[in-house]
């Protein structure tokens, strides 16, 4: 009888622990996330969902940036420069831990309104964004550091 109940305890206790657990993300809920907290300016938010590590390029970085103060830095230097920024999310293309994004970012730069098609895409291990290459038209200018 005692093993009985110590089996029943075990599958319980075990139950109980998983369903304590949050389900792991896909990759795609995970880059969800990231587009749904740059549209509420939560740069927190953004910053978290990106691994300690991860990588970063975009069409007008000189070279790669890597960890979260960048993503920081560059949500933080976005939303200042684009107060009313918007990513209008157009297709999401999976594969496994990859994940292509074809958005428009929308907003106000002083009174011209912008529209920037961008695609981006994204490699997101264990819950996290560890690679993030931003690909647009930067029209000539000069890279930012």
């Amino acid at each position: 009888m005692r093993f009985v109940v110590a089996c029943v305890s075990a599958l319980v206790l075990s139950a109980c622990a998983t369903s304590m657990s949050p389900p792991p993300s896909s990759a795609r809920a995970v880059v969800e996330a990231k587009f749904a907290a740059v549209n509420r300016h939560a740069v927190a938010d953004v910053v978290a969902l990106y691994a300690p590590d991860a990588r970063i390029t975009a069409s007008d970085f000189c070279a790669p940036r890597q960890g979260r103060a960048d993503v920081e830095r560059i949500y933080t230097g976005i939303i200042a420069a684009i107060p009313d920024v918007s990513a209008d999310v157009q297709e999401y293309v999976v594969d496994d831990n990859r994940v292509a994004v074809r958005f428009v970012v929308r907003g106000h730069i002083g009174a011209t309104a912008i529209a920037l098609p961008i695609m981006d895409f994204f490699t997101v291990e264990k819950g996290l964004i560890v690679r993030d290459d931003g690909i647009f038209d930067n029209r000539g200018r000069p890279c930012s550091p």
